[in-house]
């Protein structure tokens, strides 16, 4: 039998997760390898789910200083996306990434970037991926 890909580890780090989003956030992003790339910016388009452990976001007084703020999410990816240019998608989506692991609660995240102006046919191109904090025992 051929192991699931994803570990026990992993599993159990989301399953005691809640999930907070930003979906859909349009912005004007300075990127792009290209030489015509680099006359403007280009409109992308991220979706960002940080999974924040329960056990540090679960409200006892109904709080918003019990919780990961939505705006903490949002104000990170605008900071990165809004910020010098860039080069690759992927170098953009590390940083957002690795911004959001800094906030204790929030043990994972999946991040998502797409171009939407690049190909007439094509509703948008994009890179996304996981980014976990290390295991406490790794």
């Amino acid at each position: 039998m051929i192991p699931h890909p994803v570990s026990n580890h992993i599993a159990q780090t989301l399953m005691d997760c809640r999930s907070i989003f930003v979906r859909n956030y349009q912005l004007q992003v300075a990127i792009g390898v290209y030489a015509h790339e680099k006359l403007a910016p280009q409109t992308m388009i991220f979706n960002v789910t940080a999974y924040v452990s329960r056990a540090n976001a679960s409200p006892q007084h109904d709080g918003l200083d019990e919780v990961v703020d939505y705006d903490f999410v949002r104000n990170t990816i605008k900071a990165h996306a809004l910020g010098a240019h860039v080069q690759l998608q992927e170098t953009l989506c590390d940083r957002i990434g690795a911004t959001l692991l800094q906030k204790g609660a929030i043990v994972a995240a999946y991040i998502s970037s797409e171009k939407t102006d690049i190909y007439p046919d094509v509703d948008a191109i994009g890179v996304g991926a996981w980014y976990f904090k290390p295991a406490a025992n790794a």
